[in-house]
Parts: structure tokens; sequence; C-alpha cells
């Protein structure tokens, strides 16, 4: 009998190797990116949801790091309510509004980073 064989040359594949283990890096990177940018665009909404009196509230909404932090001592108060007041939630509805801004800009960053890496 006669042996067959067949051998295949595969162009691309040490690119291709070298992305796959630079991946969970660079991925890292586009990441820490979103989570500044999700901080900000949540810190955004949140100002304008909070309820206004004197504007203490609304003011004390930042971005620290990767987080929003509501600095007034009472915001807690305001977002979840006591046995006397109300809730006035601004936080929590502005995280759930952001959810489908957040979800495209991540997509479009991963697609940017796919890109840049396939040329």
């Amino acid at each position: 009998m006669d042996e067959l064989s067949l051998s295949l040359k595969l162009r691309g594949w040490e690119e291709f190797s070298r992305f796959l283990r630079e991946f969970p890096l660079k991925a890292g990177i586009v990441l820490d990116e979103f989570k500044d940018e999700a901080a900000r665009l949540i810190a955004q909404k949140a100002r304008g949801k909070a309820p206004v009196r004197t504007g203490r509230l609304r003011d004390s909404i930042k971005v620290v790091g990767e987080r929003v932090e509501v600095q007034a001592v009472y915001g807690s108060y305001v977002e979840y309510g006591t046995g006397k007041m109300e809730a006035r939630p601004f936080l929590r509805p502005a995280v759930r509004e952001s959810m489908g801004d957040l979800r495209r800009i991540l997509a479009s960053e991963f697609q940017d980073m796919l890109r840049r890496e396939s040329r």
C-alpha cells in the first residue's frame, strides 16, 4: 500500500498564537479603562437623578478610582429611605439606566482592540 502524506502550512499562526498569549493582559487593560468610564457615566446619571434641595447631595456624588461614592452622610437615607422618610432612589436607577450604554461601550472597546490586533 502506498502511504498518503499531507502537510499544511498555516500562515499567521505565530501572530495568532502571540495574540492568544497576550489577550488576557490586553483585555485587562480594556476592562480597567472601561471601569473608569463606567463610573463616570453612572456618576453623571446619578447627579442628574439626585433630589435637589441644597445641591449638597448631588455635588457629593464623586468618582473615586473606579467607584461611585456618595459622600453626603445622608445619601443612603435618601436612596433607601428610613422609617420616617420615603426612599428617593437616584444611584440604583442610574446604574440600571446605564447598563445598555455600558454594554455598547464595552463591546465597542473590545472590537477596537481586536481590530488593532488584527492589523
